[in-house]
């Protein structure tokens, strides 16, 4: 019986006592938490920009930054997690300096918001992030509108403040995802037809100001407009701002000759004296089937697997594929026969009836097609006329 009230008082006192360091102040009254954004990059995984939060406490000898943006090399089977959609991004937590050395070194921008926060309130997002950082949580599943770097910590100051922060929308203009890369893209023009080709009809939905987040420079916009209770007044979310390393002005060197506009445009041309030719001499250019579409065919099996066989949530629906068509890509090596094929006959007139129609009804697909598409969809469909007309 002793031994079991003296266990019985043990469990008592560290429950006491538990409850008491949970609610002492861990950081000191001169600690300051902000919001970091870091100007986008000239490599097309930087384009977009990042965002970190810092935790500052001279007192405390801490000045760390956390990083939702990580992910480790060394996982197994890393591209193949990275490609369909399943690798683990992490969250990392780093020296101040040395986190700004890295992108002094890259020479990208970084501004820091302070957040006017009650010491409370500091502890609470302090401890949500020491809590986040342990193994077992730090890991999360990537996606790019609605779960990235940014949206966590946009998530952070949600779930701790709850309704005591407040997000003004009144001069927020809704404006569809696809809008909203649009401007950082304009330097990677490869880049955007890439993006602009893999994102599916999601990225042609209008944002709201939550989701507009996803982007770090949208979240900086965001939090200077916001409103802050601290239980006793409404006051800015943001404190002070102020830059802690500015960029030198780097001029993007692009050759107009080599946008994927102009260089599917000129294919197109070649292409249309050749098919001349075909129709004047009664030849045909075998070789010119077999890679428009072995082209046209892989850049379809690509969308329809992302669509069908990865976790993204934002290459789903996406209606490319009516002139990107994936069977192309097969049909590419049976166009060598000389003999004729009625199933042949009639793949052609159908698929070259479905890419002609993307122009007509260019309008009225619900997803924005980038203009490079153009000379493409003329191919394809130039071809498989020339295709059906010679079966």
């Amino acid at each position: 019986m002793k031994l079991l009230k003296f266990s019985a008082i043990c469990i008592i006192l560290c429950l006491v006592f538990g409850c008491q360091s949970l609610n002492a102040q861990i950081l000191s009254k001169n600690a300051e938490i902000s919001l970091i954004t870091c100007n986008p990059g000239e490599e097309l995984y930087s384009v977009f920009g990042h965002s970190a939060i810092r935790v500052k406490d001279v007192d405390k000898g801490i000045d760390w930054v956390y990083n939702y943006g990580t992910f480790n090399f060394d996982e197994p089977d890393f591209y193949v997690k990275f490609v369909r959609g399943f690798l683990n991004y992490q969250l990392a937590v780093y020296n101040m300096n040395d986190f700004l050395n890295e992108y002094h070194h890259e020479n990208r921008s970084v501004y820091e918001q302070v957040l006017d926060l009650s010491p409370t309130d500091k502890d609470k997002v302090f401890r949500f992030l020491e809590i986040n950082r342990l193994p077992e949580n730090k890991f999360y599943m990537y996606d790019f509108f609605f779960d990235n770097c940014a949206t966590r910590i946009r998530d952070v100051f949600q779930k701790e403040l709850k309704d005591n922060l407040r997000f003004d929308d009144s001069k927020y203009k809704e404006i569809t995802f696809r809008q909203m890369l649009k401007p950082y893209l304009e330097n990677h023009p490869w880049g955007r037809f890439g993006i602009n080709l893999i994102l599916g009809a999601i990225a042609d939905r209008k944002g709201t100001l939550n989701e507009s987040m996803f982007l770090p420079d949208y979240m900086k916009l965001a939090f200077g407009n916001s409103n802050f209770n601290d239980g006793e007044q409404n006051k800015p979310f943001v404190k002070s701002s102020k830059m802690l390393f500015e960029q030198t002005e780097v001029k993007p060197s692009i050759l107009f000759l080599t946008r994927p506009g102009l260089v599917f445009w000129l294919v197109l041309l070649i292409v249309l004296y050749f098919t001349f030719l075909e129709i004047k001499k009664k030849v045909r250019y075998k070789l010119i089937d077999f890679l428009v579409l072995f082209f046209i065919g892989t850049v379809g099996t690509i969308l329809f697997l992302a669509w069908f066989g990865t976790n993204h949530t934002a290459v789903v629906q996406n209606w490319n594929l009516m002139w990107a068509i994936p069977t192309h890509l097969f049909i590419s090596f049976i166009v060598f026969r000389k003999a004729n094929s009625k199933f042949l006959k009639y793949y052609f007139l159908v698929t070259g009836i479905i890419t002609f129609s993307v122009l007509p009804c260019w309008m009225l697909i619900p997803q924005q097609f980038d203009l490079a598409f153009i000379p493409l969809i003329l191919l394809s469909s130039l071809r498989s006329y020339q295709l059906f007309r010679y079966y």
